[in-house]
């Protein structure tokens, strides 16, 4: 991946203004809405948001089946372009509060739709630079444009247009969402751990919301699990695989059936026993897209306990040698994980 700068890339913006110019502009420029839990909604077109945020050049490659994709996209960090959008208390990430339930960034999650109702979810715990995302150029990004042979092309002249989310990194295209109209930013309804409540270590997780067989798992049902580590902060912890967890101990259900990749609309919510809640979207974890190490630990590499994290803690890493740079989306204490399908009431 390479990013070019605002200074190396006025070439190719003088270029992919005069096609959009070309292709109508102006009012029939179509337009992508960013709606929901925001303060300032919105509607784009490209030349919009090309000329608010800052313009990426983003080299990636995934698979599509079996088929090496490679592509050189134009466009704008799609986390920039959210935050934007967020009330004040929201957008500014900051340490884990007791009891808060207050809709902070680290709670928030963004839902890309496309016109044939494809859905693709990101928490914005992933995508901020401050938790889990990456620096630019390794950002997802809303494409606009696409270099092909050396031209800059619109993405309205092409399948994929006019608004396509990327997903460097990821190992197959599942969340290169194309032909995408909205983004509705959201927030998980109450579950029964939120709230502010006394707090105080964690003996068991309830995993409820939307898989085929809700159940407790206490420190020993996690133990006869296979082992999964992740890291944060220097330490190395052990515990079960939050996707495998989900999905092949109780069982992942999503309200449509048939559809295409239904499972990256879901999110699961991570819930302490005094009402912290961090969102991990399913497509984070998926071993065939984001691929992230997320685990449930109950002990340290060495053997340790937890320590003031508790019996139980989420541990999330950006990849297995890069942790997370701030530590809202680690939950100790861990009481609950719900999942939810974006979308859906």
């Amino acid at each position: 991946m390479r990013m070019t700068t605002s200074a190396a890339a006025r070439g190719a913006t003088a270029l992919l203004a005069l096609a959009l110019a070309a292709c109508g502009g102006g009012d029939e420029a179509a337009a992508l809405t960013l709606a929901g839990s925001v303060a300032r909604p919105a509607s784009f077109t490209a030349a919009e948001l090309k000329a608010r945020y800052t313009e990426v050049t983003q080299d990636v490659s995934y698979l599509a089946g079996t088929t090496p994709q490679r592509r050189t996209y134009l466009g704008v960090p799609l986390f920039d372009t959210v935050q934007d959008a967020l009330a004040t208390d929201n957008n500014t990430p900051g340490t884990t509060n007791t009891g808060n339930v207050g809709r902070r960034l680290v709670e928030h999650y963004v839902l890309a739709t496309a016109s044939d109702g494809y859905q693709v979810a990101f928490a914005l715990g992933e995508l901020s630079p401050s938790f889990g995302g990456a620096p630019a150029p390794g950002q997802p990004l809303i494409a606009y444009a696409q270099r092909v042979e050396g031209s800059v092309t619109p993405l309205d002249t092409l399948t994929d247009g006019p608004f396509r989310i990327t997903a460097p990194g990821d190992l197959r295209g599942g969340r290169y969402a194309s032909n995408v109209t909205r983004l509705d930013v959201g927030v998980p309804p109450a579950t029964p751990q939120s709230g502010a409540r006394p707090g105080g270590p964690s003996s068991a997780v309830v995993v409820n919301g939307k898989v085929r067989s809700a159940r407790s798992f206490g420190i020993a049902d996690l133990k006869a699990l296979p082992p999964k580590t992740a890291s944060y902060n220097g330490t190395v912890y052990r515990g079960a695989g939050l996707y495998e967890l989900l999905a092949n101990t109780v069982g992942l259900s999503t309200s449509s059936t048939g559809r295409n990749n239904a499972v990256l609309s879901l999110y699961a919510v991570v819930t302490a026993t005094d009402g912290f809640r961090a969102v991990v979207s399913l497509g984070e974890i998926h071993p065939n897209f984001g691929n992230r190490p997320a685990i449930v630990a109950y002990e340290t590499e060495a053997g340790g306990g937890l320590g003031s994290a508790g019996a139980l803690r989420l541990v999330i890493a950006r990849n297995a040698g890069t942790p997370e740079t701030m530590g809202a989306r680690q939950v100790s204490n861990v009481a609950e994980i719900q999942v939810f399908e974006a979308g859906t009431p």
